[in-house]
């Protein structure tokens, strides 16, 4: 234990001195946020105004609940209406507002964007959901036995790497290449056979974004932009840093993931922790275009119905660590709240957090991303849900 707390203390040493542009503030939280008297008011969207009202009172209330910088949150009503509002600030001394058009950084919601890419490659035939992983990367350890699938599932059993590169990535201009992102995982054993049983892994999508790129002949950042973003207009989404940032991105913050004592700062320029993630999590974007993806998707627009059985076929995925998670299919979460089903992705990012979800009982989407790491949005998702009901 002794042994472990001093690399902890070390880490943190070392951290401190090499973080140079990014700031460690030493609070655990921010202050209560207080709307402005003349912060306008109008609704966003085609709801009705009380409702509206509603639920932006939701999101003042639940940004000061769970202590957050900033909140922003999307819905879809089951007739087709929607809002978009946002509460709180992108800075920690609450002077500029976070707006509902900020573009905050998604995470893992990131994973189902490259799920369609690869999905799509399957439905053009250039790939197969049982083709082995050793048609493209021979060397990582069962490699002949793991399949696109099992990838796209988590069933694969290959590590995680971001604890590989959690100490290297503090220093915010570290640049990680995806093959040596690969090369890191492939020198650990694998977690189990593959097929076995689940284990999220980030090096599951890392892997799943070289693959679409190798097969495509095009790079992540074209095919996301071919094939999702500029055809759904989602004007306010980026993949970062492989494209220019938007004027619109806000700076995260973290006081959860990593070992700093207070409140670090994830800046806007910051390039490490979107570098270690790749495929499996750089994306930005706001509440408002990840509920348009969610809706095209979910209703059928972006898969043919054979695809899109396949995605909503749902592996047992239990998850110590996000109860609410029973079930995970291809590149797409199945929660259980309050005995309700949801469908959709949640990211955690250094920096910030994303939660977006459809619930088919009430043909609903409901989206909500916050600029800090790991609050409780589903706590949010769960009190906006209930005030349209």
């Amino acid at each position: 234990m002794k042994n472990r707390n001093w690399k902890r203390i070390a880490a943190v040493l070392i951290g401190l001195a090499l973080v140079g542009a990014s700031v460690v503030r030493l609070i655990r939280s921010v202050g209560p946020f207080s709307p402005p008297p003349d912060r306008p008011l109008s609704p966003w969207g085609s709801l009705d105004s009380a409702t509206a009202q509603e639920l932006q009172a939701i999101l003042d209330q639940d940004a000061n609940l769970l202590k957050v910088p900033g909140l922003q949150a999307y819905v879809r009503t089951s007739d087709g209406r929607t809002w978009s509002g946002a509460s709180g600030t992108t800075d920690l001394a609450r002077k500029q507002l976070l707006q509902q058009d900020s573009v905050l950084r998604v995470g893992s919601v990131t994973k189902t964007f490259t799920a369609v890419l690869v999905l799509n490659l399957v439905e053009e035939g250039r790939l197969s959901l049982e083709d082995p992983l050793a048609r493209w990367f021979p060397n990582v350890p069962n490699a002949e036995a793991i399949t696109v699938r099992q990838l796209l599932n988590h069933s694969s059993g290959i590590p995680e790497i971001i604890p590989k590169v959690m100490l290297r990535s503090i220093i915010p201009w570290t640049y990680w290449q995806p093959r040596q992102l690969v090369d890191i995982a492939a020198q650990d054993k694998p977690l189990f056979a593959p097929g076995t049983r689940f284990e999220y892994s980030n090096t599951n999508y890392i892997l799943l974004g070289l693959i679409a790129e190798q097969v495509s002949g095009k790079t992540a950042t074209e095919l996301l932009r071919q094939q999702i973003i500029d055809p759904l207009n989602m004007e306010h989404t980026f993949f970062l840093p492989y494209e220019q940032a938007p004027d619109e991105l806000v700076p995260g913050y973290d006081r959860d993931l990593s070992s700093f004592p207070g409140m670090l700062d994830i800046g806007r320029d910051n390039t490490s922790w979107a570098t270690a993630a790749f495929t499996s999590g750089a994306l930005a974007s706001t509440a408002a275009d990840l509920g348009v993806f969610f809706e095209r998707l979910l209703d059928g627009e972006l898969l043919s119905p054979a695809t899109m059985k396949e995605m909503t076929t749902f592996i047992d995925a239990p998850n110590p660590g996000f109860p609410e998670q029973v079930g995970y299919g291809l590149g797409l979460m199945q929660l259980e709240v309050g005995g309700q089903e949801l469908v959709g992705h949640v990211g955690q990012f250094m920096g910030s957090t994303a939660i977006a979800m459809y619930a088919p009982d009430k043909d609903q989407i409901i989206v909500v991303a916050s600029n800090l790491s790991n609050p409780d949005l589903v706590d949010v998702l769960v009190d906006l849900q209930a005030s349209m009901e």
